[in-house]
């Protein structure tokens, strides 16, 4: 089975969103490479539907980064009232 070209369209822009994420790509480099890639792997998407698909793929990496950040501030809530494990008695002693 083989990717459509959307579904191609989709892997690429997320392999460069990443690379521009991890600051290995400008922005005016991923926009480039998505063109090069619209044009030379996906030569049946219109600039329109390009568009569309960029956008759908950058709302999705938000909601993904939205839904991580919430979860990170419930486990830091919950964290907050976390207490230091002491050492048992014994080696307390043996540090005095």
């Amino acid at each position: 089975m083989r990717f459509s070209d959307r579904e191609r369209f989709i892997y690429h822009a997320a392999t460069l969103m990443t690379m521009q994420n991890l600051q290995v790509l400008s922005k005016s480099d991923l926009q480039k490479n998505l063109k090069s890639v619209q044009n030379n792997r996906c030569t049946s998407l219109t600039d329109k539907q390009v568009e569309e698909i960029f956008q759908d793929v950058e709302h999705e990496a938000w909601e993904m980064v939205r839904n991580a950040q919430e979860k990170l501030e419930k486990f830091c809530a919950k964290r907050q009232g976390y207490k230091k494990r002491e050492f048992a008695e014994d080696v307390q002693e043996d540090y005095k």
